[in-house]
């Protein structure tokens, strides 16, 4: 067994005090816990402390003597080890490490780091890009501090907070025929060739919408490539469907593409959130960054809410 800094504690005050009592008044302790505790650090150094004195209180033994110094240097290296740690998480400068879904990355990440070099230019962001569970194994073993990711298939050691909600849309060729609806249902697609992105957790959720109508789709290709997808889809491949929606139909092989809503009784939102593990208390840096997302995707909704 070792030492407590409690322990420690105790044994100064009564080294100042010269008596039990009134050292147990100053750190608000019982009488008889204190001696317990001084008895139990004696016994833990094999070594007696003080020489009890009936009505006249203690003083040190020369081990005590010797040892006092030590110890109100140790507690003082504690207290400014204290200092240096509460300063460390309210500053913002330094590193601070979070994750990001491979497709939610374009849309929000690059405005991030933006904003953070003007509100706190010492702040340096390192960014992690994955797919669901390459997030979520990286929260849970420290590497990341927070991550902005998807709600889906929640893990109970990891915490989620909720920023919004995005709704699956189908994504065409400007030429195929069903261009010319407001709308579709899963009915109108399924026996068209379906071209999935297949991330984990992500492509079962696709999947999932197929399955609540009774079908299954005509898979023609899979991908866990965002932009291949939308590539593929611009050639005619087939259709796709998708939750982020990008400010542009051009895909990067020039074709032009159509995003057309789900209909409404079909659309299962997917949370779009800021997931960190349950039991690592947030940083300023983290809590200054966590504001700046909600911030960004606050004002990206309010744009395209605008724009329709």
């Amino acid at each position: 067994m070792k030492a407590s800094l409690k322990q420690l504690r105790y044994f100064v005050a009564v080294a100042d005090c010269r008596k039990v009592a009134d050292a147990a008044k100053l750190l608000h302790v019982s009488q008889p816990a204190l001696s317990a505790a001084l008895a139990q650090l004696e016994s833990i150094w094999d070594t007696q402390l003080f020489i009890r004195h009936k009505a006249q209180g203690v003083s040190l033994t020369n081990s005590g003597e010797l040892l006092l110094k030590h110890t109100r240097h140790l507690l003082q290296q504690a207290h400014s080890l204290e200092d240096y740690v509460r300063d460390l998480n309210e500053q913002v400068i330094g590193d601070i490490k979070i994750g990001c879904f491979s497709t939610l990355g374009p849309l929000y990440i690059p405005q991030l780091l933006q904003q953070a070099q003007t509100d706190y230019p010492e702040l340096n962001i390192q960014i992690l890009e994955g797919d669901l569970e390459q997030l979520e194994a990286n929260l849970l073993n420290g590497q990341l501090e927070l991550a902005l990711s998807y709600g889906l298939d929640q893990h109970s050691r990891i915490h989620y907070e909720p920023l919004a909600d995005s709704l699956p849309y189908v994504l065409l060729p400007e030429s195929h025929p069903l261009c010319e609806y407001d709308s579709l249902s899963l009915e109108q697609l399924y026996t068209e060739p379906f071209i999935l992105l297949d991330l984990p957790h992500s492509g079962d959720y696709f999947l999932s919408l197929f399955q609540q109508i009774g079908h299954q789709p005509k898979i023609a290709y899979r991908s866990r490539s965002f932009e291949m997808i939308r590539c593929m889809v611009a050639s005619g491949r087939g259709f796709s469907l998708l939750n982020q929606r990008l400010r542009t139909n051009q895909a990067y092989n020039g074709g032009t593409l159509r995003m057309i809503p789900l209909k409404s009784d079909q659309t299962r939102p997917l949370p779009i959130v800021i997931a960190r593990h349950v039991d690592l208390m947030p940083s300023m840096r983290a809590r200054l960054v966590t504001s700046l997302i909600h911030k960004i995707i606050n004002q990206a909704n309010i744009a395209e809410d605008n724009k329709n």
